[in-house]
């Protein structure tokens, strides 16, 4: 169990005592349940899952190897996990009040200690069944994207794009969206994360399309960026470097290899092109139960890749007034190299 892995992490950095879990994809990670209030794990013996009445026979059901326990009304979650810790609690994340209530009710602060960084870097190398769902999860992406370059074209609006993608991801097998499916077109291109669903694709737009499925709890993450027509010399010339840039940063994907370098060939690359000012932001992010988590490909990460992690490659340019282009993929880092996990075809 994932509880093991925790434990030993712990003991490598002579941290000796329980762990209050808080963090809803974290809580996920341990338990494969999403509803859940708190989890705590001993320094040894059975796991505690506390589930409020709204969930609490779903998590009876289908949480196994953890004793599930019911919080009733009026109860603290915080006084239940306070009166099953002896030692030193290390707690993951929580907002400041509640920390505070935590340390009155377990005799002081000095008897909790943050750690969120152990849950942090054990969720950043997947297993082979993350691996597999998070695989699923690509495909089920790469149908969504089909369907939204089947309906680029003058006339459609970015809501008929977004509402057709998310429509055959479900077909496809879909739990839901990894994140808000985000449609750009012309101008809209220009803002990394920008869309406006009532707008109409004109001849010529660029059309950007970011979207990711969910499988189980695990996320997918993709974008492609299309022509309405046909493409200008320009239009060209910025996809060519986006492209070229998404590529050198693949190539440089492997175990061993930090990831700001990896972050730093594909801003080379867009650099070299005269764009270097216009790609505002990282090169990428770990995926996983969370659409953005660890490890971080950006100038400033310092994090090495490991075999299992999984990321995104998404070079872009973006161009005030003009318009922009991202091409992202879903990759998992093996020994050698990398696999795109992503296939969806990159013609604009």
């Amino acid at each position: 169990m994932r509880t093991g892995k925790l434990r030993e992490a712990a003991a490598q950095q002579e941290k000796n005592g329980s762990f209050a879990v808080f963090n809803q994809a974290n809580i996920t990670y341990f338990t494969n349940f999403s509803g859940a209030t708190a989890l705590l794990i001993p320094e040894a013996g059975e796991a505690t899952l506390y589930v409020s009445g709204t969930n609490y026979q779903q998590a009876k059901a289908e949480v196994k190897g953890f004793n599930v326990e019911l919080i009733k009304r009026g109860e603290s979650v915080l006084q239940k996990i306070a009166g099953q810790t002896k030692a030193k609690l290390y707690v993951d994340t929580l907002p400041i009040e509640t920390w505070r209530a935590l340390a009155v009710a377990v005799g002081g602060k000095e008897k909790l200690e943050p750690v969120f960084e152990i849950f942090r870097t054990l969720r950043a190398v997947k297993d082979q069944e993350e691996i597999s769902l998070i695989r699923e999860a690509c495909r089920m992406a790469d149908a969504g994207m089909k369907a939204a370059s089947e309906m680029i074209r003058p006339g459609v609006t970015q809501k008929e794009i977004a509402a057709e993608a998310e429509y055959a991801m479900r077909k496809a097998g879909s739990d839901g969206v990894a994140f808000e499916t985000i449609v750009s077109t012309g101008e809209c291109c220009a803002y990394p994360h920008g869309t406006n669903f009532e707008k109409t694709i004109s001849e010529g737009d660029f059309v950007t399309v970011d979207l990711g499925a969910k499988n189980m709890f695990y996320c997918s993450d993709i974008t492609r960026t299309f022509i309405a027509g046909k493409a200008t010399e320009k239009q060209t010339q910025i996809y060519e470097a986006v492209q070229r840039a998404h590529q050198r940063a693949f190539d440089k994907i492997a175990a061993g290899v930090a990831a700001q370098k990896v972050d730093y060939a594909g801003w080379r690359v867009i650099d070299k092109a005269g764009y270097g000012g216009y790609f505002v932001h990282n090169l990428g992010h770990g995926v996983g139960i969370e659409v953005h988590e660890a490890p971080v490909l950006s100038p400033e990460s310092k994090d090495i890749l490991q075999a299992g992690m999984v990321v995104t490659d998404e070079p872009g340019i973006y161009l005030p007034g003009y318009g922009g282009v991202r091409i992202e993929d879903t990759v998992l880092v093996t020994e050698t190299g990398a696999e795109k996990l992503t296939k969806s075809s990159y013609s604009p």
